[in-house]
């Protein structure tokens, strides 16, 4: 039998570690592939779509970050958060608790994926919290958001890849919201029941940002898992004797909570507070669209909900005084 010469040996070793290298790599391109230099160029935004994701950035672990991400500033002028309040005493003196739900931005909750993406968190927290805090001065009831931003999340609450919030960051935040609303007196008197929350399945989701990175680049990201819930009534009869002639719980906001990918928003929020939940949210609105719409709607007039949830994501700034001035024409005219 013969002994392999140790150069013999040496360079096989050699050979086996530069194709374990160039696999490790092949697997690790697959997953995040890199944005190409047309990525850096806003004009290379052309179209309603693409102008939404301008500009893009690789983080780390495969995720992508666009300029909305980076925002360092929350929140409207003074004067727009006199006209929420105001907006909050027009719907007070319907009986109706406004809940306001701005979610924080990607880089806000998770910075351990930004990797060289540039973002002065402190400045951003900052904010941030001044916005949540400015809010609760006007009266209007805020989730404990800020846990959000000050604890390192178990898992990831939104997509790598995408806008949205996945199911783990809906549920989350349902939890949070239906806490602020069991604190305030008028729960007590609103129809509540049993909700239980059940696994449907699992899908994929090719991601908002990834569908612009492969438009620009033809990059090849991998969809993400997630999973499926959906929320029902476990026992009408068992607060029967609380009764309520209102609709208990709207809901208004974005495809965060009404949208293809069908993350149970209102689901999770049924089932953490106890109660029936309108959704009225509208996909491809922005923060506006959906409270316009309903609060225009004959539902509103005629049954105002207990409480109105407005969930929104924080960089929109609510400094538009059209949007102000059109809720109040529905709600009896400009204060």
């Amino acid at each position: 039998m013969k002994t392999m010469n140790s150069n013999v040996l040496r360079k096989r070793i050699l050979i086996a570690i530069l194709l374990a290298s160039v696999s490790g790599v092949t697997q690790s391109q697959s997953y995040s592939p890199e944005l190409c230099a047309n990525s850096k160029n806003p004009n290379s935004y052309s179209d309603d779509f693409l102008r939404s994701f301008t500009v893009l950035q690789s983080g780390r672990d495969g995720w992508l970050f666009r300029d909305q991400d980076l925002h360092t500033s929350f929140g409207p002028s003074m004067s727009n958060y006199e006209r929420l309040k105001q907006l909050r005493v027009k719907l007070s003196d319907l009986g109706v608790t406004l809940v306001m739900v701005p979610i924080p931005s990607r880089s806000l909750v998770h910075p351990e994926y930004l990797g060289d993406v540039s973002f002065n968190r402190e400045k951003a927290v900052t904010s941030y919290k001044l916005f949540l805090q400015r809010l609760r001065h006007s009266g209007i009831v805020v989730p404990k958001l800020e846990v959000l931003v000050d604890y390192e999340a178990d898992k990831p609450m939104f997509f790598a890849r995408d806008h949205h919030w996945n199911h783990h960051g809906a549920r989350t935040v349902a939890r949070l919201t239906a806490a602020s609303i069991r604190d305030q007196d008028s729960y007590t008197s609103i129809e509540r029941s049993i909700y239980e929350t059940s696994l449907m399945t699992t899908s994929h989701n090719e991601g908002s940002y990834a569908q612009a990175a492969n438009l620009i680049c033809g990059s090849d990201f991998s969809d993400e898992p997630y999973k499926i819930y959906q929320t029902a009534e476990a026992d009408a009869d068992i607060f029967s004797g609380l009764s309520s002639e209102s609709t208990p719980i709207s809901l208004v906001g974005t495809s965060n909570s009404q949208g293809k990918l069908r993350l149970n928003f209102s689901g999770f929020l049924s089932q953490y507070v106890k109660a029936d939940v309108l959704n009225m949210a509208e996909s491809g609105g922005g923060y506006s669209k959906s409270i316009e719409n309903y609060l225009g709607s004959n539902d509103f007039r005629n049954n105002p909900p207990s409480f109105l949830v407005w969930e929104f994501p924080s960089y929109y700034r609510l400094n538009d005084e059209v949007f102000f001035k059109t809720l109040f024409q529905f709600m009896g005219g400009e204060s």
